[in-house]
C-alpha cells in the first residue's frame, strides 16, 4: 500500500507542495494558487523533509545531489539506490518473464536464497517476495 503525506483536511500533499517550491514558486504564490494552506503548512512541509535528509545523513555517508537523487524506503529506512544498487544492481528493477523463469528453475533445483540472489543481482529479501508471488514454497 502506498503511503500519502498530505496536509490536514486540505487534500493537498506534502510532495505537492515541495515540488512547488522546487519549480521556483515563491510562498506567495503558493498560497494564492492553494488558498486552503497556510505559511505554517509550507513550514511543516519542508520540515518534514528536512528530518527526512537528516535521516539520511544519520545513515549514509557523503550523498550528494546530482541532477535528483533516488531513494527507497526498507525496513522502516530511506536506503540510497545508488548505494544498494552497487551490491544488488538490479534492485527494485521490475521483473520479466526472463527472470521468473531463471529464478523457478533455480528453486527448483535447491538452489540456495542468497545464490539465486546473487545470480539474478537481486536482495535475498526480494527473491523470497518473488517466489511468494509464483507461489514457490521454500
Amino acid at each position: 500500500m502506498k503511503t500519502t503525506v498530505k496536509i490536514r483536511d486540505t487534500g493537498i500533499t506534502v510532495p505537492h507542495v515541495l515540488g512547488l517550491i522546487a519549480e521556483g514558486y515563491s510562498y506567495d504564490q503558493i498560497l494564492t494558487a492553494n488558498p486552503a494552506l497556510t505559511m505554517g503548512d509550507i513550514m511543516a512541509s519542508a520540515d518534514l523533509a528536512r528530518q527526512v535528509v537528516e535521516q539520511l545523513e544519520d545513515e549514509h555517508d557523503n550523498i550528494e545531489i546530482h541532477h535528483g537523487i533516488k531513494f527507497v524506503f526498507s525496513q522502516g529506512k530511506f536506503v540510497s539506490l545508488e548505494k544498494l544498487r552497487k551490491k544488488h544492481p538490479r534492485a527494485y528493477q521490475p521483473w520479466t518473464a526472463r527472470d521468473d523463469n531463471q529464478l523457478a528453475e533455480m528453486f527448483k533445483k535447491g538452489a540456495r536464497i542468497n545464490d539465486i540472489a546473487g545470480q539474478l543481482q537481486r536482495q535475498p529479501g526480494a527473491i523470497r517476495v518473488r517466489l511468494e508471488k509464483l507461489e514457490l514454497k521454500e
